[in-house]
């Protein structure tokens, strides 16, 4: 599951008064302060979720005021599905920005649906399972050239599976993870970023590779490899139209638990389908997304289309298996000089469908 700060809703009646005092001064901006943020937003693996943040941002003594804030934030949630999720997230950004510090920890009780493990799942397979994780997640970047970055990732989860199915798959303790346990890895990753804005993009590239191992040795219960390749590009069309297109491949060797699978669906990619829906060792999705901005004011539309699949082995990848996912949204331009929009989307697969109200585009 992806951090749910992501998801965060300021309230339209937040965003007019933030909105318009930084159309009134765009020059003059604080080198920090505080944001109180009431949060709001809606997935199918959470149904509705409320809860409340407060975001700390600041900038380096002496640096330029139009250089990027960091920012502090503690966040609170409670959903539909009774899941709790207490986070605290850093973003910062250091010595004029040639060093890039991102930090994660969550405390997370979250109900969740297990369909089994593979591209050939049934919807009868379908049974509730709540977790309860602590989870520490660290990157470290620094920018040894204009757009191009290199660093250093560490990640920790330590999962107790508190509640399954007296008659379903999880009960039994075969399945790997099934009776918890912890994961600890560390890994490398490098970036090359051109995009001319990261929350709406509309030219430029963002290409990234991660590696990261999983081992005894840095003391995970579970022993496995992962090597995550993204890639996404932007062609401007027109004054205010953009097709957006992204490539995703996660591959995954040794042994990993089920919660740590590459899943399929959810808000980011192949809308439409619930988040974990499918999952296995190995994933590709493609996607594509046109974007009119602004249509009408300051909302826009979206169709988007992708395909991708799941699979034990990379040879065992066929077209003939992969999914689909279709749908459009709306776009609503509520931070009119960062370009950060409110995303109303309605995804459909095979199957399946979802609807998202989130923050921020899909990729």
């Amino acid at each position: 599951m992806k951090k749910l700060i992501c998801f965060i809703l300021l309230g339209l009646f937040a965003f007019p008064c933030f909105g318009k005092e930084a159309e009134q001064d765009s020059v003059k901006q604080k080198r920090n302060g505080f944001i109180p943020i009431p949060i709001l937003f809606y997935m199918p693996e959470t149904k509705i979720g409320v809860g409340a943040a407060v975001s700390y941002y600041f900038r380096e003594s002496g640096s330029k005021l139009d250089s990027r804030p960091s920012t502090i934030m503690p966040v609170l949630t409670y959903t539909q599905k009774k899941q709790i999720i207490s986070e605290l997230s850093a973003d910062l950004y250091l010595k004029d920005e040639i060093y890039h510090l991102n930090g994660y920890l969550s405390y997370k009780k979250f109900p969740d649906k297990f369909y089994g493990i593979g591209s050939h799942t049934s919807e009868d397979d379908e049974e509730n399972y709540t977790p309860r994780s602590v989870t520490l997640q660290m990157n470290l970047q620094k920018r040894v050239r204009a757009g191009l970055n290199v660093g250093v990732q560490y990640e920790f989860e330590h999962t107790k599976i508190i509640e399954v199915e007296e008659d379903g798959l999880l009960v039994h303790g075969d399945i790997a993870g099934s009776k918890g346990g912890i994961v600890s890895g560390a890994g490398l990753l490098v970036n090359r970023d051109t995009r001319d804005n990261i929350f709406y993009p509309s030219s430029g590239s963002f290409y990234q590779l991660s590696a990261s191992l999983f081992s005894s040795s840095l003391g995970s219960d579970y022993d496995f490899n992962r090597y995550t390749l993204d890639l996404r590009q932007y062609f401007p069309l027109f004054s205010s139209q953009v097709l957006a297109c992204q490539g995703y491949i996660n591959i995954i060797t040794g042994d990993p638990p089920f919660q740590m699978l590459s899943l399929f669906g959810g808000r980011e990619r192949m809308r439409g389908y619930f988040e974990g829906r499918y999952r296995d060792k190995n994933m590709m999705a493609f996607q594509m997304e046109y974007r009119i901005m602004p249509v009408l004011w300051r909302f826009g539309l979206v169709v988007f289309a992708g395909f991708g699949d799941v699979s034990d082995k990379m040879e065992n990848f066929g077209l003939r298996n992969f999914k689909y996912s279709v749908g459009g949204g709306i776009r609503y331009l509520f931070i009119r000089e960062e370009k950060i929009n409110l995303r109303l989307d309605f995804g459909h697969g095979k199957n399946s469908s979802g609807i998202y109200i989130t923050i921020g585009e899909a990729f």
